[in-house]
């Protein structure tokens, strides 16, 4: 103050003005507003985060280990194109399996070949045995009849025995060759079983391997998923479990806030009520809403919290810029109080460190007002001041 006054001195005495009216008058220069009359709205602010009301999630996948290491990840928020790569997981185990695997549908393979070339060699010989006692069974039909008249007793009697001989050999190698035909087969089907389970689990293996990398089902923007209870995203290194959503691309052709309204609010913001969002890394843009839904049942903030809140979920009614992406902050003005032709006064005006407050009038009066609802910038007053009253404003000489 000092030295305003002796800057106001040296400028008076150059002008050629007396330095004590020129101090009176720098003085008497109190910033001042008139309490005027008129409508006020007092706002509720919400927290919230944009939101994408419809995405594509892509979910851990299911593994014999259950529980799978993220490799890699795209960065969170990058522009993708349909098939990119979106996600890794540690495919470390599943390599070693399919190895594994590998060789298992070799050897079965092996086994089955083995088998059927052994039934091959096996039914050939069968086959030949019955080529064989065929050809007996002409040469000793080709015997028998000759006629009784032709030959000796003894001798018809042989060739009739030879034929049944022949004909029970014949039946015998028939019957040993459906045998060989039925057992190969069977040992051949056994076979078979276990290359086809080797060659499933082998193919298994590698659908399993494809899994454990998750591609973009189009274009998009990628948000890495939060994890479930250290509310964080997902890093590197972090253990996830079969339909853990680690990262979706949203549609934001259609945005919503999710918000929390505390619980010592409640039924301060209902379904319907129009509202104003601003997105903290854009204050200068306000968006158009309204509340779609309110959440019956506070819930706790957090594991250990002991704050409850409602969530709350608003509905866009303006399209978001490019730059506006899903897990922004938002801040949500509810209008909740409105207060018709009210004495209005700048809220600057009102000193707030006493009970009641007080404001100053332009004369240097301290008065005791009483204060109704508030906006940022004005407070509507109930007495103490009225209509006209003009009041000092911080910043000026007491």
């Amino acid at each position: 103050m000092r030295a305003a006054k002796t800057s106001l001195v040296s400028l008076a005495l150059v002008l050629g003005c007396d330095p004590q009216r020129a101090v009176g008058e720098a003085e008497l220069a109190v910033p001042t507003a008139v309490v005027e009359r008129g409508s006020l709205t007092q706002s509720l602010l919400l927290s919230g985060e944009l939101e994408a009301e419809h995405a594509v999630e892509l979910l851990a996948p299911r593994t014999d280990n259950w529980q799978i290491a993220i490799k890699w990840m795209a960065e969170d928020g990058s522009a993708v194109k349909k098939g990119d790569r979106v996600v890794e997981f540690d495919n470390s185990s599943v390599v070693e399996k399919i190895s594994d695997f590998e060789v298992k549908v070799v050897e079965a393979g092996v086994d089955l070949e083995t088998q059927q070339a052994e039934t091959s060699v096996q039914v050939a010989e069968k086959q030949f045995e019955v080529q064989s006692q065929k050809t007996a069974v002409a040469k000793a039909e080709l015997d028998a009849t000759v006629p009784r008249e032709l030959v000796s007793r003894r001798e018809f009697q042989d060739s009739r025995l030879a034929l049944e001989r022949a004909q029970v050999a014949l039946s015998t190698a028939k019957r040993d060759l459906e045998s060989l035909r039925d057992g190969g087969q069977l040992e051949e089907q056994v076979k078979r079983v276990a290359y086809e389970k080797a060659l499933r689990a082998y193919k298994a293996a590698g659908d399993e391997l494809d899994a454990l990398a998750l591609v973009a089902p189009r274009d998009g923007i990628v948000l890495i998923g939060k994890h479930p209870w250290e509310g964080r995203k997902l890093q590197l290194g972090d253990n996830v479990w079969p339909g853990l959503t680690v990262a979706e691309l949203p549609d934001l052709s259609k945005s919503l806030v999710r918000a929390t309204l505390s619980d010592v609010d409640d039924r301060r913001v209902v379904p319907g009520m129009k509202v104003t969002c601003v997105v903290d890394a854009f204050p200068d843009v306000a968006l158009a809403g309204f509340v779609r839904s309110v959440s019956p049942v506070a819930q706790s903030a957090g594991n250990k919290s002991t704050r409850q809140g409602f969530a709350v979920l608003v509905e866009l009614e303006d399209a978001l810029q490019e730059q506006m992406r899903p897990g922004l902050s938002v801040k949500v003005e509810v209008p909740s109080i409105v207060v018709e032709d009210a004495v209005l006064v700048p809220r600057a005006a009102l000193d707030f460190s006493s009970e009641p407050a007080t404001a100053v009038l332009e004369d240097g009066t301290a008065v005791d007002v009483s204060v109704g609802a508030c906006d940022a910038q004005r407070c509507a007053v109930s007495s103490g001041l009225r209509e006209g009253d003009v009041v000092r404003m911080p910043g000026g000489a007491a």
